[in-house]
């Protein structure tokens, strides 16, 4: 049986996550592979209780603008650009911070697809203009929310970790 390699030297896809300390006592792929899809569900499963119990207490009548949802998508955009920043930038290399709030969280936090429901039930109830109007929003808002919560982050001074890791690139 072939070894497979085991680090990115070797033919590995590099991870920005993890560091050369990582690679030399990292435990196997598939051990890695299985604590990132577990940090995905619990995210994921966070995210969409949130998203869940919002949408059903804020519930849309039928033709009106679908509030709780263009709220919640511009929420985990805004989260996301926030995230991916503070794990990238500011913090330290992490395995699972941008699995778990990234993937996980913002990912069932935020569906597009619900967007693309929603206008359609606009659209088959004679409201085209409510739906086209709610999907322009929608991205609109949605864009700027995740430039928004990028350029917050980058306000959050980094952690003594990172600039180690930073002063070391240099």
């Amino acid at each position: 049986m072939t070894q497979r390699p085991h680090s990115p030297a070797e033919g590995w896809p590099v991870d920005p996550d993890v560091t050369a300390e990582d690679l030399a006592e990292r435990p196997s792929h598939h051990v890695i592979a299985a604590r990132r899809l577990a940090v995905v569900l619990a995210g994921g499963f966070a995210g969409g209780l949130v998203r869940y119990e919002t949408t059903t207490h804020w519930a849309a009548s039928a033709g009106t603008f679908p509030w709780s949802t263009f709220t919640v998508n511009t929420a985990g955009a805004f989260l996301l650009g926030l995230v991916v920043i503070i794990v990238l930038d500011v913090l330290g290399p992490s395995t699972y911070t941008r699995p778990l709030i990234g993937a996980g969280f913002c990912g069932a936090l935020t569906t597009f697809s619900s967007v693309v429901v929603q206008v359609d039930q606009l659209i088959a109830h004679g409201h085209a203009g409510l739906g086209f109007g709610y999907l322009a929003a929608s991205v609109a808002v949605g864009l700027p929310a995740v430039a928004l919560g990028a350029f917050a982050a980058r306000l959050v001074p980094a952690t003594p970790a990172r600039r180690a890791i930073d002063e070391g690139a240099a």
